[in-house]
């Protein structure tokens, strides 16, 4: 982490190539948007990943977590990923049991995963925390898009896709308990979380 000042991502939108353009709003292009700007999920996820600190304190498999440097200042990112390997068959090349529509059938069976985080040596108090999601279920502009059926859209309906293909956000309060600060989370597969949490201060 800390060898690097930045990094980049290869392609930035899905309007790049040799060759025409496809007709479908979805291809398998490698941008970070569509040909016509809807941002995808590998976007927000790189959005996500400029909201961490810049002090590591910690990470593991299938998380990553950081905080402000300044000691003064308690607050926290943790980043949670639940990521699976495609099967076997798939990288072999078998799509046998995958469609247009249905791109999951190679992560199969889905496995969700349950994170405990304790946080210590933490002052007492409450703490606010922002939770944003990216899923199937919001920040994944193609799973929105099938879900309205997968068909070709009207200009108004494009607006409509890109507006609810954006991240779930949940806030809420916690509050330490002899200095530690515990959360339970749960993510489906291949869900992405990142959780931020910073102290309440007292009114003086």
């Amino acid at each position: 982490m800390d060898a690097l000042e930045s990094f980049c991502y290869w392609s930035l939108s899905d309007w790049t190539g040799e060759s025409a353009i496809p007709s479908e709003l979805f291809f398998g292009g490698l941008g970070l948007f569509t040909k016509n700007g809807i941002p995808k999920a590998s976007f927000y996820a790189l959005t996500l990943l400029r909201r961490l600190s810049n002090l590591c304190i910690g990470q593991g498999p299938g998380w990553y977590a950081t905080k402000v440097r300044d000691t003064s200042c308690e607050e926290f990112q943790i980043m949670l990923y639940n990521y699976r390997h495609f099967s076997h068959l798939y990288a072999l090349g078998e799509r046998f049991d995958m469609t247009f529509t249905d791109r999951y059938t190679p992560f199969s069976p889905e496995q969700s995963m349950d994170t405990d985080i304790s946080l210590t040596d933490l002052p007492e108090g409450s703490y606010a925390v922002r939770e944003i999601s990216i899923g199937r279920k919001a920040g994944s502009a193609f799973d929105r898009w099938v879900s309205m059926g997968a068909v070709e859209l009207e200009p108004d309906e494009l607006i409509n896709l890109e507006g609810h293909s954006r991240p779930s956000i949940t806030k809420y309060t916690v509050h330490t308990k002899n200095g530690v600060l515990k959360l339970d989370i749960m993510l489906e597969m291949l869900e992405v979380k990142l959780i931020m949490l910073h102290r309440i201060k007292e009114p003086a």
